[in-house]
């Protein structure tokens, strides 16, 4: 991520990039140590403040961003989506963020995370069997 350096070659100080797109200090830090990412319309408020495009900011695995038009009609969705931030410590954002997932045939963190969530799933259910088919579970 590259929002602090882009904020700093511009020679803008972090308050005032934050009043400029309607937030605080603390939050414009998050933003910039990749703690969260700003709300779409104040993402587009970002970068024509920073002047920039927002692939001078964010590598693209690091965000997710789709064209959206008008919808003429409302879509039934399979799933719903998700957004999900995870606190990693730095070797693990490394090593997913390094090839790793690729190399494993996984296309992306979201076929990674739906694939880590099956075997969730199907723990919790062989779990939930064992405990709900053992002799003490029946009393």
């Amino acid at each position: 991520m590259k929002l602090k350096e882009v904020r700093l070659q511009k020679g803008l100080q972090q308050k005032d990039v934050a009043k400029a797109i309607g937030t605080d200090e603390p939050m414009m830090s998050k933003f910039e140590t990749y703690k969260c990412l700003p709300i779409p319309p104040m993402m587009r408020v970002l970068l024509k403040v920073l002047a920039c495009d927002i692939g001078d900011i964010y590598e693209p695995n690091e965000i997710y961003t789709q064209l959206v038009s008008a919808p003429t009609r409302k879509r039934k969705r399979k799933s719903a989506v998700y957004r999900l931030t995870a606190e990693l410590p730095e070797a693990a954002r490394a090593f997913l963020n390094g090839g790793a997932l690729q190399e494993l045939g996984f296309k992306d963190i979201t076929s990674w995370v739906n694939y880590c969530y099956e075997q969730l799933e199907k723990t919790y259910k062989a779990q939930k069997e064992k405990t709900s088919s053992s002799p003490d579970s029946k009393r």
